[in-house]
């Protein structure tokens, strides 16, 4: 492995009195795809938001490449926000804009690039999701997975170093999520892109991470290769990703 990217440090969170991150400790690494696994209300999210300081922590550090961000002031951050983009679960689209629209909003609002540059830009993005055809759409016009996909274009527009993918499959049909699946392999293939995908797809797992962290109340459980979490005999690991209920 390559020196760490992301360097996560001791890290909590609490809302009022909810301690829902415990001392969170990990390293993300330069190109690679990352999936994080967990049940529901494990902290996977709400550890991710920390990483673009959407989030800010009750204690603990997050470094991006050499900067400490936690600590940085909000009009310091476009540096660390430019570097990390997020692919929202919902996709977050605007329903009044157009699919090229949506794509180019964070340019629009973030750059000074002249429109003719924008467009480039936007064009661009557009072809690696396959979405060229349907620019002068809107997300009510096309299906679910294609929503994903322009949320996709729309986090990769600004050429992060990084993105975050919140549960990339939800409500996608097999075929729809090995698409998505072979979009973010092609973004870390292709642009060199560093993925962290949360997900509860586990076929997906095993055809896009390098390495999978399993959370669990807040902190990290475990962390290894698809291999070896397919071979795992750790019974909390073998229940969820054979989908078994676990006795109260």
């Amino acid at each position: 492995m390559s020196e760490p990217f992301i360097r996560i440090r001791n890290l909590h969170q609490t809302f009022g009195t909810q301690h829902v991150l415990r001392g969170v400790n990990l390293d993300i690494y330069r190109g690679e795809t990352l999936v994080l696994l967990g049940a529901s209300g494990g902290g996977k999210s709400v550890l991710m938001k920390h990483l673009p300081v959407l989030l800010r922590p009750t204690k603990g550090e997050i470094f991006v490449g050499d900067v400490e961000v936690t600590k940085l002031l909000e009009r310091e951050l476009g540096p660390t926000r430019h570097q990390i983009g997020m692919m929202f679960q919902g996709g977050a689209l605007f329903d009044s804009f157009t699919v090229f629209e949506n794509v180019a909003f964070p340019l629009r609002e973030e750059s000074d690039l002249k429109d003719s540059e924008i467009r480039k830009r936007v064009s661009d993005a557009l072809e690696i999701v396959m979405l060229s055809e349907h620019r002068e759409k809107f997300p009510s016009d096309i299906s679910g997975g294609m929503r994903k996909r322009v949320a996709l274009a729309r986090a990769v527009v600004n050429a992060p170093a990084c993105i975050i993918y919140d549960e990339p499959h939800a409500g996608l049909d097999p075929m729809t999520g090995d698409t998505i699946d072979k979009l973010i392999k092609k973004l870390q293939r292709e642009q060199g892109i560093t993925n962290i995908v949360i997900t509860h797809e586990i076929r997906s797992v095993f055809r896009i991470a390098d390495r999978v962290v399993f959370m669990k109340e807040g902190q990290i459980y475990w962390i290894g290769t698809p291999q070896e979490l397919e071979a795992t005999k750790d019974q909390l690991l073998r229940d969820f990703i054979e989908g078994n209920a676990q006795d109260d």
